[in-house]
């Protein structure tokens, strides 16, 4: 595993304790992933799942996948897609891919607990489900 990576899922780890991660293609998944309370959604936890770009700390994660049939006041959320074309390496069968990226802008630095980092891009998920719709 690239050192990076490897710390930086360690860093994952120390705020969400269930995390996965498939050195081939890249793929992260982080189980019960909390939505936050008070939505409309018919979830209030989820596994998430992303893929790490191969360019990566230099090109930013793109979207994040989660479980089939999500829904945000019984409707399918916009800027989602179900099934995604690409599919994530972790079961179940069928994920739908929320289009998403960092607001902020990606700053990533040589030292990954600075800058921009995947938890920090784990951490704005809870702006899209604030989001709904």
């Amino acid at each position: 595993m690239d050192g990076r990576i490897e710390k930086e899922v360690e860093i994952l780890r120390s705020f969400y304790p269930k995390v996965t991660y498939i050195e081939s293609g890249q793929w992260v998944l982080i189980e019960d992933y909390p939505i936050p309370p008070g939505l409309l959604w018919n979830r209030e936890k989820t596994s998430v799942c992303f893929q790490i770009p191969a360019a990566y700390p230099g090109a930013p994660p793109y979207g994040f996948y989660v479980p089939s049939s999500i829904l945000y006041e019984g409707k399918r959320p916009s800027n989602y897609q179900e099934p995604s074309h690409n599919k994530p390496l972790f079961p179940p069968d069928i994920w739908g891919l929320f289009s998403w990226t960092q607001e902020s802008g990606w700053r990533a630095t040589g030292d990954p607990h600075s800058g921009s980092n995947l938890l920090g891009f784990v951490r704005t998920f809870k702006d899209r489900f604030q989001e709904g719709r």
